[in-house]
């Protein structure tokens, strides 16, 4: 080969290499730096949503939640800080398994990242006149009542909305929806319908349902107080009043039981940090309900 082709040979000899497909075990490295990436991103993308929400429900004495997020944290991190004995344990299924494991956490942390869009850029939209037909019904979901008998900030930001509702619509009747848990005094929604009444809204037009634990309940179980009361669904508008990050869930939980004419008015969440914690919260309810009602 001449001088003059040296250069050439040079040049195709690289493009070759360029242009092949790497070696077997060149793959294997770039696969697996890629799944290390992503297991530590995603890993320590869950740590920084719950260790704040584990850390909340434990100062505040709450002992199912906290052993949940303890259960969650086990099952969940567990692979991550015992990779290397398991990977010795599990030899060929070790890297087939922190795939799933790693394609799990991904999809947690994608799906939460659209959830808190979704939730966060959520607004209600009432229409301007309801149905001079139709009984409107305005629906208060509960939240907690401190032991001394002073409501939840939430509680007390879903009453001023509620109120507010029921002074636009003077001819609305209203349910109060919530039960006692074992740290309130009383039951949410006999502790709503007394600050209702303090705002101005007349005792007659407030009813309330005492039995519910949980969103799924407090819907279906206001139902039945509106039937007591003689009234059909069918011949109802309903507004619902909660959170802004509460509404969509029950909007949806409304559309399964069949209700129409059904809408939303939210209230502000008063504290950034606690709403934050809820939408965790919230997350996880609506993982509930998909799974299992």
């Amino acid at each position: 080969m001449t001088k003059k082709n040296k250069p050439f040979a040079s040049l195709r000899q690289k493009a070759a290499s360029f242009f092949a497909p790497p070696a077997k075990q060149e793959k294997k490295t770039l696969f697996h730096r890629i799944l290390n990436l992503l297991c530590t991103l995603s890993g320590g993308f869950f740590l920084a949503v719950y260790i704040p929400y584990f850390l909340w429900h434990a100062l505040r004495l709450h002992p199912a939640d906290t052993m949940a997020s303890l259960l969650v944290f086990f099952c969940v991190l567990t692979p991550y800080f015992f990779r290397n004995p398991l990977k010795k344990a599990l030899k060929r299924c070790y890297t087939p398994l922190k795939t799933v494991w790693c394609a799990g956490m991904c999809f947690y942390m994608v799906t939460f990242l659209l959830f808190c869009g979704v939730i966060l850029s959520h607004r209600d939209v009432l229409p301007e006149n309801l149905p001079q037909d139709k009984q409107t019904v305005v629906v208060v979901f509960g939240c907690q009542v401190h032991m001394d008998g002073k409501p939840s900030a939430e509680l007390a930001a879903r009453v001023n909305k509620a109120a507010e509702v029921l002074k636009k619509h003077p001819d609305a009747i209203c349910i109060t929806a919530g039960g006692q848990g074992e740290n309130e005094p009383m039951p949410e929604s006999v502790r709503m319908k007394e600050l209702l009444v303090e705002q101005g809204i007349g005792e007659n037009r407030i009813f309330t349902e005492e039995r519910s634990t949980r969103t799924t309940e407090n819907l279906s179980f206001s139902l039945d107080v509106l039937a007591k009361q003689g009234y059909k669904k069918e011949d109802c508008t309903f507004l619902f009043v909660s959170s802004a990050f509460h509404t969509p869930r029950i909007l949806l939980l409304a559309n399964r039981a069949d209700v129409e004419n059904a809408y939303a008015a939210s209230s502000s969440s008063p504290y950034f940090f606690e709403e934050a914690l809820y939408i965790i919260r919230e997350y996880m309810s609506y993982v509930y309900l998909f799974l299992f009602e």
